[in-house]
């Protein structure tokens, strides 16, 4: 059964963590998505693959955004134009097609722009669709003031330069327009039986295969603060009341672990922040076992892993994930056998924010 609660300052803050967090400091970074998720090829097999293994946003959390986007935006007064920011294979700028004529979709990969295009032009949805090969950061070079009313940031935002993109989204938007960024963690067996018993043999499988690219990297500062933002459940973003009302912080299931990989994949310590403003901002939190629900078995479960980032699968056909195996077959045993089906669900932040 679902639960929720509208919090506090102390009471949003994850289970798993400190509930006295520091207030975050103005930073920079260098962004990871340019890194370690682009790919570089057009490989419609694995993009297949990645979109299967990947959480399934519902119905009812769209709803979610377009409800509050409807509820400040005058269609008499600005041109309703959504922008999916970080489309990757532009599963959202499809749904926003549905409700809005003008949609644009952007990444910094124009891999990602193509297999997003591919992917919409079977559904007749390409010409639907502006497509622009920049990133989060650069937009405004590209797009005047004021050029969207919707902005939806799914699945990227820890990974980009934080300031220089949420200035650009700051840049982008109409005044009363939404923002909409969401992101979602480490997948969770959600029955307490093979809970207890198949979590931790994931969360070894994760930490081990993330090790591989985040130990020694040259991007350690960027891994970083991803790792950072992830701990912190989103809470470090800043959202400038001078820029910014109207916020809220959605959290689903906040007694789960958020970041995908933990403290044993890294080689930095992991430091979660705060820049929520108790006077100005709303937390609400939910737990939902049921929440975008999966029943998966061991195969289904490798899948979500080795499709995580393009480059895992280079380094699993260089025989680099061999020391994985015995982790696998001992997952199969924890859920029951091959065929095994297990309930999985998700830990989930969504920001709604209205720009001035």
């Amino acid at each position: 059964m679902a639960t929720t609660t509208t919090t506090s300052r102390d009471s949003s803050l994850p289970a798993t963590g400190p509930k006295d967090l520091p207030v975050a400091e103005p930073r920079t970074q260098d962004a990871v998505s340019g890194n370690f998720f682009k790919a570089s090829t057009f490989d419609e097999a694995y993009w297949d693959e990645y979109m299967a293994a990947r959480a399934k946003y519902s119905s009812d959390f769209y709803d979610r955004i377009l409800t509050y986007y409807k509820s400040h935006h005058d269609p008499s007064q600005t041109q309703a134009v959504a922008h999916d920011i970080g489309t990757g294979p532009g599963q959202v700028a499809a749904e926003l097609c549905k409700h809005f004529n003008t949609v644009i979709a952007s990444d910094t990969n124009s891999t990602h722009l193509a297999v997003a295009a591919t992917r919409l032009e079977k559904a007749g949805l390409k010409d639907r669709v502006t497509w622009t090969p920049l990133g989060a950061e650069d937009l405004a070079s590209e797009y005047p003031p004021s050029s969207a009313s919707l902005l939806t940031v799914a699945e990227c935002l820890p990974l980009l330069d934080v300031p220089r993109a949420m200035t650009s989204f700051a840049h982008l938007l109409q005044p009363e327009g939404t923002l909409a960024v969401w992101f979602y963690g480490r997948p969770a067996f959600s029955e307490p039986e093979f809970a207890a018993k198949c979590q931790p043999i994931l969360n070894d499988i994760l930490d081990l295969t993330f090790e591989k690219v985040i130990k020694g990297s040259p991007h350690k500062a960027a891994w970083k603060s991803a790792a950072d933002t992830l701990e912190s459940w989103l809470d470090d973003i800043y959202l400038s009341p001078d820029l910014w009302e109207d916020i809220y912080r959605y959290k689903w299931n906040t007694h789960l672990p958020f970041p995908v990989s933990g403290p044993n994949a890294c080689d930095y310590p992991i430091e979660p922040t705060s820049s929520i403003n108790a006077e100005t901002e709303k937390v609400i939190e939910q737990g939902d076992p049921q929440f975008w629900a999966e029943s998966w078995d061991v195969d289904e479960v490798r899948r979500f892993v080795e499709c995580l980032i393009p480059i895992f699968a280079e380094k699993k056909a260089n025989g680099e994930y061999q020391h994985i195996e015995p982790n696998y077959l001992a997952l199969e045993e924890a859920m029951g056998g091959k065929d095994a089906k297990r309930s999985l669900t998700w830990p989930v932040v969504l920001i709604l924010a209205t720009r001035k």
